[in-house]
């Protein structure tokens, strides 16, 4: 067999050297580099660098809570007005939505014989008190005895009796509007024939108008009737009343107490089913002025802010928007001596250690 020739041999001893010393520094040059001693003190190259954030101080101050309770407004009365009597319509002037007074005919029936009654009435009347005065002449002079009076006087109060039964049944042909208020519907027209109990039309009374809202049993135990309401409609006019009611029994279907705010309506200005937003105050609660672009959402769904602790840690704390301002909102829950995050909030996760830069008032 031939040798092999000796250029090859040295070029392959050259080529494991190489292999060797290519191996050799692999392993051993990083474990030098990274426990490389300076000053003796050994330097990790996996440390993170601790993120700066800037915060500004929580400043608690105490702030009426208002609750916002949605309702809508009503009459103070309606009422359908009816007839007591049968006849036919022929008087229907007063118009829909016409405000009228108390005793305003809202629907004139056909008096038909009942003005013909009344005077037979009264003929009966004039012949009986004839008959019970001259029973009682004759009974002073003793020629009759005093039953004889007593029949006639018995007489006598039947027959005005009657009479102010016919005298009655004519007022029933005047149908009349038991209070002021708005003639809102009418349910009866000229020619319309009425029966008992058929319906003239509907009549409501603006002034005062009612706002009624639902409260909840905590918002409930909150409100004073002695403190006025603020009072905002759908139409954006505001106005102020009065709690005039709270109801003591909770509604069965949504567990809420009816509330009644009255409110002045002299000029009927304030229409009957508006949508209204109620302001009751529910008292005095440290609260935050802050702006809406700090609230952050939670990843379980809750609204708050997330701030910073006295161990440089990030936490979040729900919080409530008690009321609206000029410049901002008023929020509760935030603990005292909290520093707001200003910037990143979103960004950020509870348990994260960060560096603070306060951010001074002015």
């Amino acid at each position: 067999m031939p040798s092999m020739p000796n250029s090859v041999r040295i070029a392959g001893f050259i080529l494991l050297a190489l292999l060797i010393y290519f191996v050799a520094s692999a392993l051993f040059r990083a474990p030098a580099e990274e426990s490389a001693p300076v000053d003796g003190t050994p330097v990790i190259s996996t440390e993170r660098a601790v993120p700066q954030v800037i915060v500004s101080p929580a400043r608690l101050k105490p702030h009426t809570v208002f609750a916002t309770l949605k309702g809508s407004t009503e009459p103070d009365r309606e009422v359908t007005v009816r007839s007591e009597t049968m006849g036919t319509v022929i008087d229907a002037r007063v118009a829909e939505g016409q405000v009228v007074s108390r005793g305003t005919v809202l629907c004139g029936l056909d008096v038909e014989s009942r003005a013909a009654r009344i005077a037979e009435a009264e003929a009966s009347v004039a012949s009986a008190r004839l008959d019970f005065d001259a029973a009682q002449q004759l009974q002073e002079k003793g020629w009759t005895t005093s039953n004889n009076a007593a029949a006639a006087k018995a007489a006598l109060d039947r027959a005005e009796a009657g009479l102010a039964a016919a005298k009655i049944e004519l007022n029933k042909t005047r149908i009349t509007a038991p209070f002021n208020g708005v003639f809102e519907t009418r349910l009866a027209e000229r020619g319309d024939f009425l029966s008992v109990g058929g319906a003239c039309g509907r009549l409501v009374d603006l002034d005062p108008i009612i706002v009624a809202v639902d409260a909840t049993e905590n918002q409930l135990t909150a409100i004073d009737p002695e403190t006025p309401v603020n009072v905002e409609f759908a139409t954006g006019a505001k106005a102020t009343g009065n709690v005039r009611y709270i109801a003591r029994t909770a509604n069965a279907q949504t567990r809420t107490f009816r509330v009644e705010i009255e409110i002045p309506n002299p000029d009927n200005a304030i229409a009957a089913g508006l949508t209204a937003s109620v302001q009751v105050g529910l008292g005095v609660a440290p609260a935050v002025l802050m702006t809406p672009a700090s609230l952050v959402l939670h990843d379980d769904g809750r609204v708050g802010v997330r701030y910073v602790d006295d161990t440089d840690t990030v936490q979040f704390t729900e919080v409530s928007v008690v009321d609206d301002a000029q410049d901002g909102i008023w929020v509760t829950g935030i603990p005292e001596g909290a520093n707001l995050l200003t910037a990143g909030q979103d960004f950020l996760r509870e348990g994260v250690k960060v560096e603070p830069q306060l951010v001074q008032e002015r």
